[in-house]
């Protein structure tokens, strides 16, 4: 029954956004160009997501939770590749399959602060994962923008550790792909260049997402 629900439910929402996307045509460029990049995405704006890259190929990372079994069905009915692990449970595995979709010219995204947070905090495995890809690192930002008929967004936030957001029917939805400065690999060891690319992708998140 629960999946029959989410099906609806995303056919309403699919049907009535209305969205408007930043930062796309340096995604197509990068694959244009052969590069495989990586999506870094905030946990709150899963669902979200799927709306803002619809329609195109990817493989993601589901949790082996409950609540990632549901995900991880969902995202496949939507045609993308997934993965299963986290930080707390199969990472090792994970990370190596992801690896393996990067090989086969798969952009792979990465809730980055999943499973449990903190929110907003960054883990090692994107940064891992950053380093196999022939493409860019892009965070991912997504703005449930008012409604010019309620004056406020149409969402709900709910109140788990990561303040989810579980949009409505009608809503309006700003994306934004932004592409991270990160040091060139020839000139590290992986283990500096993890460090970095990590820290650099924390400095950014505190001012790119603030209280979001």
């Amino acid at each position: 029954m629960i999946p029959l629900l989410i099906e609806i439910y995303w056919y309403f929402l699919r049907a009535t956004v209305r969205m408007s996307i930043q930062g796309l045509d340096q995604v197509d460029r990068e694959l244009i160009e052969g590069r495989v990049p990586v999506f870094a995405v905030p946990h709150h704006t899963i669902f979200l997501s799927v709306l803002g890259y619809r329609n195109r190929r990817a493989t993601l990372l589901a949790s082996l939770s409950k609540d990632g079994e549901l995900a991880a069905q969902f995202l496949q009915r939507r045609g993308f590749a997934l993965v299963r692990g986290s930080s707390s449970r199969g990472g090792k595995e994970a990370l190596h399959e992801l690896r393996s979709a990067l090989d086969l010219k798969s952009p792979v995204a990465i809730t980055f602060d999943g499973p449990r947070g903190p929110r907003l905090r960054p883990k090692p495995g994107i940064a891992l994962c950053a380093w196999h890809a022939t493409g860019a690192l892009f965070l991912l930002k997504h703005t449930v923008e008012p409604s010019p008929l309620f004056k406020k967004p149409l969402c709900i936030r709910l109140k788990s550790w990561d303040r989810f957001v579980l949009p409505l029917p009608g809503m309006r939805l700003r994306v934004e792909f932004e592409k991270l400065e990160l040091p060139q690999k020839e000139t590290h060891s992986r283990e500096e260049w993890v460090e970095k690319a990590l820290k650099a992708l924390e400095n950014r998140c505190q001012s790119f997402y603030g209280s979001h």
